[in-house]
């Protein structure tokens, strides 16, 4: 028993250094490897950043087209109050007034849009398109 003992004690003790040897985790190729993916998920995070951003100008020059459309209507609807009289102009100034509030509305929305960040855009881009409906709505 006491053999069995002083055996165990030495081999325990001729394994303990290498179990206290390098830790493989921090071996260059293992720091290697951690670098290679910390770039990869920097480069896919750019990508989707990039693509985000590309979105968002995209829609933002899609909603700039139709206010520039809306804005030629409003801009009939004004030569056409100054050429109206009575209770009709006096209609037509109403909903050019009502039309110039809400498409100051949805130009600081469409603004605020170009101003988002990719991570926030989505958010923004639902009270872009609500300003513009409604904007739409005023020349019906």
């Amino acid at each position: 028993m006491r053999h069995t003992r002083l055996i165990l004690l030495a081999v325990s003790a001729s394994l303990l250094p290498l179990g206290c040897g390098t830790n493989p985790s921090s071996s260059p190729s293992s720091n290697s490897k951690m670098s290679n993916a910390n770039e990869k998920i920097r480069e896919a995070a750019d990508a989707t950043n990039e693509a985000a951003k590309e979105k968002r100008d995209a829609f933002a020059r899609e909603m700039h087209k139709k206010l520039d459309e809306l804005d030629a209507k409003y801009d009939d609807l004004k030569t056409r109050a100054s050429k109206a009289e009575g209770q009709a102009k006096t209609e037509l100034e109403k909903k050019l007034e009502v039309a110039k509030v809400k498409r100051d509305a949805a130009g600081k929305k469409l603004t605020e849009l170009k101003e988002a960040g990719a991570d926030r855009w989505e958010k923004v881009k639902d009270g872009v398109s609500n300003a513009y409906d409604d904007l739409k709505k005023a020349f019906e």
